[in-house]
């Protein structure tokens, strides 16, 4: 009979399996997620850098709103409407009546304004203030007495009143109103009888501005009207097209507007010495009728139909900051993958704490550009922040594994990856293409440098096969 000899093969030494965990946690695999982790966490000081950020651009507004209180806030012009008192007889079967105010819009309203900007210096901040000359002028056709409807008991032609709504009414320098060619008295606020009250006890806010009484011969047979106006303001200037033809041209100085504030213009030029835009607007392009009572919809009807341009800085570095920080870790990834694969490639080592500095250094980068930024510019600013990392980054790979040409790859790479960031925030439609293409050949590029790269850290070493049994 053979007997067979199913031997135990024998355990490997303790010191072999502890070497094989020492190399498993020193292999090039686990530094890699290691690292990938540590990339993570830095997005805790990135949040904090995007906090600082938006706490420095709330700062610049709260001082453009101190100056615009000062001089001006941004204005809206409103108007003119024609406001026409009357009376009705209530509904409860008494002889009581009630007083509505139907609102009428002009024929024609033709706008010019020329709007003369400056910057005011506060602080570190600059403010875009501007002072302009407004002229508006148009025609009121004749009212018909149809538009009050049939409950109506009396037209109180002698109380109408021309309204035009001003958002901040501290910014009229001089106001001069002419209807019929007859000069007229302006008397502050939109209306003459404070706020309105509709029919179910709720106030109607009439706000700022300026109304004059027009007479019971202009406000039933039509009339002709001008309004020159010098007005201050901040930010914005905007005029809201009344007229059942409206025709708006506004032209200033400042070169880098937004005329995206509404209605887009039908003729613009934009140069580095100002604008000039035009915009047409017929009747069926308002949201609103010609005429309407004020105590059933409100006083305005024109929601998101005003025209006009914002003042806005030529590089609003505050916002390029911010879109820089959503592009941070990934800028930081690219930068660890870098040294990652110039330390695989060396027979040195760069520690964790060290890749942690390094991350450190990356994430004051972007403190550097905020901070320089508010005080020279984003352009000059990013170039010095870029430079002055690049320079700390390279040198420290180039020490740490005592070679210059690991030294330059860095810098090369650490260019590469400022440059493509920098063309990212100036081209904004392309940034995903520029990203994506640009991510991936340099992915592609890692995969084949680390082609022969030992991952597991064994060195080809293999586990002794199990010894066969005798048999």
């Amino acid at each position: 009979m053979t007997i067979i000899d199913d031997a135990i093969p024998a355990a490997p030494p303790r010191a072999t399996v502890g070497r094989s965990l020492f190399d498993f946690w020193r292999s090039p695999a686990t530094k890699f997620f290691v690292t990938g982790l540590l990339t993570l966490a830095l997005m805790i000081p990135l949040w904090m850098v995007l906090v600082l950020t938006g706490e420095r651009e709330r700062n610049r507004d709260d001082v453009a709103g101190e100056v615009g209180r000062e001089w001006g806030g941004p204005q809206d012009l409103y108007g003119p409407l024609l406001i026409i008192p009357f009376t009705i007889k209530t509904k409860d079967g008494s002889n009581e009546t009630a007083i509505r105010h139907l609102a009428v819009l002009p024929e024609t309203l033709d706008v010019t304004a020329d709007a003369k900007t400056e910057e005011r210096n506060v602080s570190i901040y600059r403010v875009p203030v501007y002072a302009s000359l407004v002229n508006v002028k148009g025609h009121f056709s004749a009212v018909d007495a149809q538009r009050f409807g049939a409950d109506v008991t009396a037209i109180l032609w002698d109380q109408a009143y021309l309204s035009f709504a001003i958002n901040d009414i501290s910014g009229v320098e001089q106001a001069a109103l002419a209807v019929a060619g007859q000069k007229l008295a302006l008397e502050p606020g939109t209306s003459g009888e404070g706020d309105l009250i509709t029919p179910t006890g709720s106030v109607i806010k009439m706000g700022p501005g300026v109304h004059a009484l027009v007479g019971q011969g202009q406000a039933a047979g039509g009339f002709e009207y001008a309004l020159d106006l010098r007005l201050r303001g901040t930010g914005l200037l905007e005029i809201v097209p009344v007229g059942r033809q409206s025709i708006v041209t506004l032209k200033s100085n400042w070169p880098s507007p937004n005329l995206a504030v509404g209605i887009m213009p039908s003729d613009r030029t934009i140069s580095t010495s100002g604008f000039s835009a035009t915009w047409r607007v017929p009747f069926l392009a308002r949201q609103s009728p010609q005429s309407w009572v004020i105590e059933r919809t409100g006083d305005y009807r024109f929601n998101d139909s005003a025209v006009g341009a914002r003042f806005v800085e030529p590089v609003d570095f505050y916002s390029l900051v911010t879109r820089a920080l959503k592009y941070g870790l990934m800028f930081i990834g690219a930068t660890f993958l870098t040294v990652f694969m110039l330390e695989v490639l060396s027979d040195r080592r760069i520690h964790l704490v060290q890749y942690c500095l390094v991350g450190l250094i990356l994430v004051m980068f972007f403190v550097l550009l905020l901070a320089f930024a508010e005080r020279i510019g984003f352009g000059l600013a990013y170039l010095i922040a870029a430079t002055a990392t690049t320079i700390v980054v390279a040198a420290f790979v180039g020490t740490v594994l005592a070679s210059r040409i690991k030294a330059a790859i860095a810098a090369l790479s650490l260019t590469g990856s400022f440059g493509l960031l920098y063309a990212i925030l100036q081209l904004e439609d392309l940034a995903l293409l520029a990203g994506a293409v640009v991510g991936f050949i340099a992915l592609s590029l890692v995969l084949f440098a680390t082609r022969r790269v030992d991952w597991s850290g064994l060195g080809g070493r293999l586990a002794p096969a199990p010894a066969v049994a005798a048999q």
